[in-house]
């Protein structure tokens, strides 16, 4: 369930929750079903680069070429962005009748590499699905609306002009070359993918980056500690994922290689390069990412340990209104804020534990702070905590450290 659906006040741990958004302009990101997901929408801020660096082609492939690429391994088609269970039999099944029936498909976006390994970021269910029946063999045909006479039937049972037909279908494809540098292929993406359910941001740095990463913050996204705090929000866009992405970035990278003129998306890009490249086996020295960053932490079974300690604390100290612009002493029903989930959760994860203590212990006076500095005239307003500029990121830090700092007596 996303946060506070209920109409009716919901006692907690820490006290009662409102009705309504206490923000009403401020918008929630979408699940995949369209309802609130629990996190606030994300600010877009665009950057410029050289359109000289910009490499595309489209060209129509024969879906028999995109088996043998799938059967060689050279289409890397990740788990479905959205949920892995989001097109049932029938669905899948009327798109093999479409090939049969010769009605062209959407287009399809994918992104290569070096060694001319496709990255599919649109287009990945349909992909999915051909590779099920065609391959895997998961599925027969089932709920078709004009070749009733086949349902039932797996690919190998189909008449041969049947097969010849999916076969010789030729798909049309977008393709980005690995010319072209990691922050156009994502805003490329962006700009290609306008019709339909539009891919988020975490949607297309999960194709792009598919590997060790991806898995990790899928593993982190769904430990009981993670939904505990987080109230079980719906992460069918991956925006939970985009959260914990959120925690790694700070904690492997740290404020300091957030610098002037850097923006969100490349940050995170850079860790899920960065962990793909750890987890792969090859050492923190040796980890080459676009912007020459340094990675001050690598452990990555010490990061997972570090997340789930900051997740039981949060939820221990704020309740339902952790990581909220909210406090329990004044609870509304807010959306998650991936800046505070930033802030905090890197905060509570390094925090020693006789420091969380005094702070737990001296929570009122934390949540009195915290609603006085929230509010618009104060050092932390809305814009200040959830821009993305290097002066915003290091105010929200700063401020959040000291009053913590001052609450436990060590400023």
């Amino acid at each position: 369930m996303a946060f506070f659906k209920s109409k009716n006040k919901k006692k907690t741990e820490v006290g009662y929750t409102n009705s309504e958004y206490d923000n009403a302009d401020i918008k929630p990101e979408l699940a995949a079903d369209g309802s609130d997901s629990g996190v606030e929408a994300e600010e877009h801020s665009p950057y410029p680069f050289d359109v000289n660096k910009i490499s595309i082609i489209r060209k129509p492939i024969s879906l028999f070429n995109i088996v043998r690429r799938l059967q060689r391994g050279t289409i890397r088609a990740a788990n479905i962005q959205r949920n892995d269970d989001l097109w049932d039999q029938g669905k899948k099944s009327r798109l093999i009748e479409s090939l049969m029936l010769k009605i062209p498909l959407p287009l399809f976006y994918a992104a290569t590499d070096k060694d001319d390994v496709w990255s599919i970021v649109d287009g990945l269910q349909r992909i999915s699905s051909i590779r099920q029946y065609i391959l895997e063999k998961s599925y027969l045909l089932k709920d078709l609306e004009y070749l009733k006479q086949l349902e039932g039937k797996d690919f190998a049972s189909l008449p041969d002009d049947m097969k010849a037909r999916i076969e010789e279908t030729e798909l049309d494809f977008v393709i980005i070359s690995s010319d072209s540098p990691p922050e156009i292929q994502r805003n490329i993406f962006k700009r290609l993918n306008q019709g339909g359910v539009k891919l988020e941001d975490q949607e297309i740095r999960h194709a792009l980056y598919h590997g060790p990463s991806t898995d990790l913050l899928k593993d982190l996204a769904n430990t009981k500690e993670f939904l505990d705090a987080t109230n079980d929000k719906d992460d069918s866009r991956m925006d939970g994922q985009e959260l914990v992405l959120h925690y790694l970035a700070f904690s492997m990278l740290g404020v300091s290689e957030y610098r002037k003129g850097e923006r969100m998306d490349p940050f995170l890009s850079d860790t899920m390069m960065a962990i793909n490249q750890i987890s792969n086996g090859v050492g923190c020295d040796d980890v080459k990412l676009p912007n020459n960053r340094t990675i001050h932490n690598s452990n990555i079974i010490e990061l997972k340990n570090n997340f789930i300690l900051a997740m039981k604390r949060a939820y221990q100290l704020f309740g339902d209104c952790a990581f909220r612009i909210t406090s329990p002493l004044k609870p509304a029903k807010t959306q998650i804020n991936r800046s505070l989930f930033e802030v905090w959760s890197v905060l509570l994860s390094k925090m020693p534990e006789p420091q969380f203590k005094i702070l737990y212990k001296k929570r009122n006076a934390l949540y009195k702070k915290l609603d006085y500095e929230f509010a618009d005239n104060t050092r932390l307003p809305r814009k200040s905590i959830s821009s993305d500029t290097m002066n915003n990121v290091k105010l929200r830090h700063g401020i959040i450290g000291d009053i913590v700092k001052e609450i436990i007596g060590e400023k």
